[in-house]
């Protein structure tokens, strides 16, 4: 398990769909679609985006340059790889020559993935923030 690393990903509302279907190739199983639920967090400009964090092999470094391929499981690969396309992947993780990584902004034409930092550090060096939840009438 020590050799995951964190990856935290925003995803704009208008690639939710594409991102699905990466997350279908990449994954494990069809269920990996399930990754990016609806927009839960955005930016100061009030675009939406999807997020998930978690653990994931250090292979994933290599997901923007590598050609997708089809699962076994199936996978609708245009939407797959207009999000491929789009997928932006930052190793925040310091190294000697790089002491301290610069997270950019997430940008809502871009699907921004963060690695090496915890999921709500990463999100708020994103410049993304939670959207306020709506109090129910009473």
């Amino acid at each position: 398990m020590s050799d995951l690393i964190l990856v935290s990903i925003a995803v704009p509302e208008a690639l939710i769909a594409d991102a699905r279907q990466l997350a279908r190739c990449i994954g494990y199983s069809a269920a990996d679609e399930g990754t990016f639920r609806e927009p839960s967090w955005q930016d100061g400009g009030g675009n939406l985006y999807a997020v998930a964090s978690g653990p994931v092999w250090p292979a994933f470094l290599m997901v923007p340059y590598e050609p997708l391929k089809e699962p076994e499981w199936g996978a609708d690969m245009a939407a797959a790889s207009k999000a491929h396309e789009v997928l932006v992947v930052t190793d925040c993780r310091p190294t000697e020559d790089n002491p301290d990584p610069v997270v950019e902004p997430a940008d809502p034409a871009f699907i921004t993935a963060v690695v090496g930092l915890e999921g709500l550090e990463a999100l708020t060096l994103m410049g993304l923030t939670p959207i306020p939840l709506e109090e129910p009438d009473l």
